[in-house]
């Protein structure tokens, strides 16, 4: 089994969600034009989307199309997609990307074991391009070529004028930064807050996770917090590779302890967007400013080796 790939997967698997990055399919045939032709525009639409990484994910239901009376027994949302021969089915991978599309993007297939029900789920990895646009130029059923897709959320879409010029621009000046945004404040992050912080900080919210804290004064902090931050379903390598961001819950010795869990486990401060409400307007909230914590932190070290002499 490909831990690795399991670990940066099992969030989306176990709770059937989809991001801008990664797409969920019960199964992928490719023995049609047709198929083919969708197929490219799902990968190519991955790869034309900012981010790192991007991930089709075969075998397992979203959790809009899941059983809702067994919803939690893996056998009824994991069927599994394994190929008679898994090389040969990343050829016709490939082989359909070099017919359908311009700017072939980079990727490969490879599966891993489902831990509860031992069956294999099928795993196209697309690399993160600094090759777009990727461009579609056949047509398929429902597909008139040229065409440019990207992801939208979790939805395909043609790419509009001003995104084809961003893709264009990015070859040029390189991309904007890529961040995992986790919420636990219960207050949704708005789409004016995310182009503010592409506008002023050039963050783009490659992933948003929400999850709302609740902390309970009568059991013991430490043990919610790593709870909390354990939900989250970052995997180790994501929090010490990936940018992530915090919106913090507002109770302020929760909030201090999911800091300090993260710490441990990224090996340094996250980020904070401070979201406020706005003065004028009590039911908006807006971005007020995103916070460097691991700043103030050096800054402070810097007065201390000033003051006492210490080294760093």
């Amino acid at each position: 089994m490909n831990v690795t790939i399991w670990r940066r997967i099992r969030r989306y698997v176990d709770l059937g969600h989809e991001a801008p990055k990664v797409d969920l399919k019960v199964t992928l045939d490719l023995s049609t034009k047709p198929n083919r032709a969708e197929f490219v525009k799902d990968v190519t639409a991955i790869a034309n989307t900012p981010g790192g990484t991007g991930y089709l994910i075969l075998g397992v239901w979203d959790n809009r199309k899941r059983p809702r009376v067994t919803y939690k027994k893996p056998e009824d949302y994991v069927p599994g997609f394994a190929p008679e021969d898994p090389d040969a089915f990343e050829r016709e991978i490939i082989d359909a990307l070099s017919h359908y599309c311009n700017r072939v993007p980079e990727v490969r297939f490879s599966q891993v074991m489902h831990p509860q029900t031992q069956r294999l789920i099928g795993v196209v990895i697309i690399s993160r391009s600094s090759d777009k646009p990727h461009e579609l130029i056949r047509s398929g059923e429902r597909i008139e070529a040229p065409v440019v897709f990207v992801r939208r959320g979790t939805a395909t879409y043609k790419a509009t004028a001003e995104e084809i010029a961003s893709m264009d621009r990015e070859r040029e000046v390189g991309p904007l930064s890529e961040v995992i945004v986790v919420n636990l404040s219960g207050h949704p992050l708005t789409d004016s807050q995310r182009e503010e912080l592409g506008a002023k900080y050039r963050v783009y919210v490659e992933e948003l996770i929400e999850l709302p804290v609740h902390f309970d004064p009568q059991q013991d902090l430490k043990s919610q917090a790593r709870e909390y931050v354990h939900r989250i379903g970052l995997a180790p390598e994501e929090w010490s590779e990936r940018q992530v961001h915090v919106i913090l819950p507002g109770l302020a010795p929760g909030a201090a302890a999911i800091l300090a869990t993260i710490h441990g486990l990224s090996g340094g401060f996250p980020k904070v967007l401070w979201i406020y409400q706005a003065p004028h307007d009590r039911t908006r909230y807006e971005l007020a400013q995103v916070v460097d914590l691991q700043e103030c932190r050096d800054l402070a070290r810097e007065v201390r080796v000033s003051v006492l002499g210490e080294p760093l």
